[in-house]
């Protein structure tokens, strides 16, 4: 009788362990279906909105030099003194507070030292949402669990990427100049709140866990953090680049108008989709394929002189980015016991910071030569 009674014990707490980990799968996949058509938008218009009025190639790599800085110090900062600890309203504070900083950006265009603070603020403060997301996503699910949540996050968000920007395509074409930009972040916000609810949400009880895995100084899985950090950062630092060149090239270069900048954007996320499915399950062996395609695309992009062909161009790049990031995802997963959830959050997290750093300091020094900034961009590719 008292082993019966301890066995229904048990599957019953297995079968509430159960549902409470599919709530949260469904959780970290909501957000991540209602954050994309947010980030899609904000992400995409900004440099468009910048170049729109009056911002040229240096300018963008200017600003994106001080945001970068501010990532990097916000990132110090959260790892030498912040706690190591994720809790829901960290989370929901960093969450929320990029919303608002990224609607803030078009009131700022009055003043240019005004908008390099505010970008910059914007910028960073996607820092700790992002290592917040990552630690507790992490703590959730490892092995193949946390590659499969990782795929359907990067499914569903490519999803919702691709709606918000069909939604800045069709509004740049067909919305009055004046009125048309503000109309994007301010429909943007909306829906970024939105999937700040969804956190608020999400059961607390899953941060708990983040408290207790720490590092056990493993010198191996040291130096192979190490070296994984520095092999993302050269090759994110040549993403960033061809990214930041590009709308420029589009706009200025081949005077475009800013709708066609616009589908850049939007072919990326079309080939996000689909590739999600096709990278999910590959060996790291299939994944530096995708290094290679991202390496090969400054060159194309810097020589096409057809800003129809860009599309075509962009749809080749989206789908070797999402093998990148699943790449980097393995990467971090396999990790995460031997360096600790936090360390490997803020490590992946942190990526993109010293990234947009490293090449918008190495772009502003050659933008005066808009092709060398391309040829600077697959060099850093080929290096990672």
């Amino acid at each position: 009788m008292l082993e019966r009674k301890i066995l229904f014990k048990q599957s019953r707490v297995g079968s509430l362990g159960f549902r409470a980990n599919k709530f949260t799968f469904l959780s970290f996949s909501t957000e991540a279906l209602i954050a994309g058509f947010y980030i899609a938008v904000t992400r995409s218009i900004t440099p468009i909105f910048l170049v729109a009025n009056g911002y040229r190639l240096e300018d963008i790599l200017s600003i994106n030099v001080f945001a970068g800085l501010f990532s990097l110090l916000l990132g110090f900062l959260l790892y030498r003194y912040g706690s190591k600890a994720t809790t829901k309203p960290r989370l929901l504070i960093a969450h929320t507070m990029e919303r608002m900083l990224w609607f803030t950006i078009p009131f700022m265009l009055g003043n240019r030292l005004l908008l390099t603070l505010v970008y910059g603020l914007a910028v960073a403060s996607t820092l700790p949402t992002s290592i917040y997301m990552q630690t507790a996503i992490l703590t959730s699910f490892n092995g193949v669990s946390y590659r499969k949540i990782v795929g359907v996050r990067s499914a569903l968000s490519a999803f919702s990427s691709i709606l918000g920007q069909a939604f800045v395509v069709l509004t740049l074409a067909t919305g009055a100049d004046g009125s048309k930009y503000l109309n994007l972040y301010e429909t943007a916000f909306i829906i970024g709140i939105l999937s700040s609810i969804i956190v608020a949400l999400t059961p607390a009880s899953i941060f708990r866990n983040t408290r207790t895995m720490v590092r056990n100084g493993n010198l191996d899985a040291e130096a192979k953090a190490t070296n994984s950090f520095i092999l993302l950062v050269t090759v994110i630092s040549s993403y960033l680049l061809l990214n930041m060149a590009w709308i420029p090239r589009i706009m200025n270069d081949l005077k475009a108008p800013d709708y066609v900048a616009a589908s850049i954007g939007f072919a990326q996320t079309v080939a996000s989709i689909g590739s999600s499915f096709f990278w999910i399950n590959r060996n790291t062996k299939t994944y530096r394929i995708a290094l290679v395609l991202l390496a090969s695309m400054p060159l194309p992009v810097s020589f096409t002189l057809q800003p129809e062909l860009h599309i075509l161009l962009a749809l080749v790049y989206g789908f070797s980015v999402v093998g990148v990031n699943m790449y980097a995802a393995r990467i971090y997963s396999d990790l995460v016991s031997e360096i600790g959830v936090f360390r490997a959050g803020t490590l992946l997290a942190s990526t993109n910071s010293l990234a947009l750093t490293s090449a918008s300091i190495v772009g502003f020094i050659v933008s005066a030569s808009p092709s060398i900034v391309f040829l600077v961009s697959a060099l850093l590719g080929v290096v990672g």
